[in-house]
């Protein structure tokens, strides 16, 4: 009788617990920041997040990451899980997503002469960015940052607004300079695991580039390189093996902390000095939600909310 009547409080406390048919993983969230929101009733499939008055479609591990610009409304936002083509809520649950402010420095640029040689440049990063994973997850665990030293140039930070393109500075500055040798060469490595989406040559504003897709609308993207990481193919020369090193090249996989490039002074880096341009875009398919977020703060809260 007495397991009975315990049973019968299990299963009476089992139906009223409810489980969250999604959660907002970080509900405040600075400007310049990553919110971070999972669905985890499966039931629910094929389920999307609505907020921002715009419908975000989840990975395959049903994660949607939304980059919050630098200069977006400080407030609350409500968000809600719904039918992905129809936008009709599933669940009567809400919650919020809090936008707190962030202080990023303004400072105005010399003009820009926009050249024909950089209106295809930006076309040919535009399709890198279009042709995006959206739906995988190519990262693995924790995010690392891409020099064994950090140093961010306090001139040119996120958000730093440039009359030059129209819009803030898209990523940090890191300072390349190697303390033991005096020289600006130092091994850039890659954030995290993904594919490559670009490999850019002597472009006139970012110079030698690589740009990785983590999936899930994540991008890395390293600029002003002096010379690019190198991959080892295995080929056979008249019935021999031997390994050919390489540059890398665009839809290679690129594990975390695999080398891509040596930091220089290529593109417009050649007036301002060598460093590293480190940036990180979040963005939905179709351009949808197409923010540049604060690359360091990024990692940091990767790594504290997505194992």
């Amino acid at each position: 009788m007495k397991i009975l009547l315990l049973l019968f409080l299990f299963f009476v406390a089992q139906s009223n617990t409810q489980v969250q048919n999604f959660e907002v993983l970080n509900p405040q969230v600075e400007q310049g920041g990553v919110a971070i929101i999972r669905i985890n009733n499966q039931q629910l499939l094929p389920a999307c997040i609505s907020a921002f008055s715009k419908v975000f479609q989840p990975n395959r591990e049903h994660q949607v990451f939304i980059g919050i610009d630098v200069t977006a409304k400080i407030g609350k936002e409500p968000v809600y899980v719904v039918e992905c083509l129809k936008s009709v809520e599933l669940s009567q649950e809400v919650y919020e997503i809090e936008i707190l402010p962030k202080n990023f420095p303004a400072r105005n640029r010399s003009a820009f002469n926009a050249t024909a040689k950089w209106r295809r440049e930006r076309a040919i990063i535009e399709d890198a960015f279009n042709n995006g994973g959206y739906f995988e997850k190519y990262f693995e665990g924790n995010f690392i940052r891409p020099l064994d030293r950090i140093v961010v140039d306090a001139s040119r930070t996120i958000g730093d607004q440039s009359s030059s393109f129209g819009e803030g500075h898209g990523g940090v500055d890191l300072i390349t300079l190697n303390p033991a040798t005096r020289k600006h060469n130092r091994p850039v490595k890659a954030t995290n695991k993904g594919r490559v989406a670009l490999i850019a040559r002597n472009f006139s504003t970012e110079g030698n580039m690589v740009i990785i897709d983590h999936g899930s609308g994540i991008f890395s993207i390293y600029m002003h390189l002096s010379s690019f990481g190198k991959i080892r193919d295995e080929v056979v020369v008249k019935g021999v093996r031997r390994l050919n090193a390489r540059d890398i090249q665009v839809n290679d996989t690129i594990e975390k902390n695999q080398i891509i490039g040596i930091s220089g002074q290529s593109g417009n880096a050649r007036r301002s000095g060598p460093h590293l341009h480190f940036a990180i875009k979040v963005r939905g398919e179709d351009k949808l939600n197409d923010v540049y977020v604060d690359p360091l703060a990024f990692i940091d809260t990767m790594n504290q909310y997505v194992q």
